[in-house]
């Protein structure tokens, strides 16, 4: 490999549509972990062990590149360690079609 390439071979399932099965955006990895959080200025903080950014690199891959139909979403606890939801607050992942564009009011 030339020196500052990184080389990815992959292979996840396309599932459907309107589903996606999770177990190979976990395959092989051992740590992986990562938290989301809201900052009080309305920023994201997003911290990851490096398994843990490829479980996220794959589930986003996943949804780059099967065919999921708009408005396709997913909930995501908001600090998983590749386990059972803990029930907490969430990320919603949306599919939409075209970029939205953010409204803002006069008085923001």
């Amino acid at each position: 490999m030339a020196k500052g390439l990184i080389k990815v071979e992959l292979e996840l399932s396309a599932d459907t549509p309107n589903s996606m099965r999770f177990g190979d955006t976990y395959e092989g990895l051992e740590t992986p972990w990562y938290r989301f959080e809201a900052t009080l200025e309305g920023g994201v903080n997003l911290w990851a062990t490096p398994d843990g950014f490829e479980h996220l690199a794959r589930f986003f891959l996943k949804l780059a590149r099967s065919d999921k139909v708009d408005g396709y979403h997913s909930h995501h606890t908001l600090e998983s360690g590749g386990g059972p939801s803990t029930g907490d607050a969430e990320l919603t992942i949306t599919i939409v079609r075209e970029p939205m564009v953010r409204l803002v009011s006069a008085g923001s």
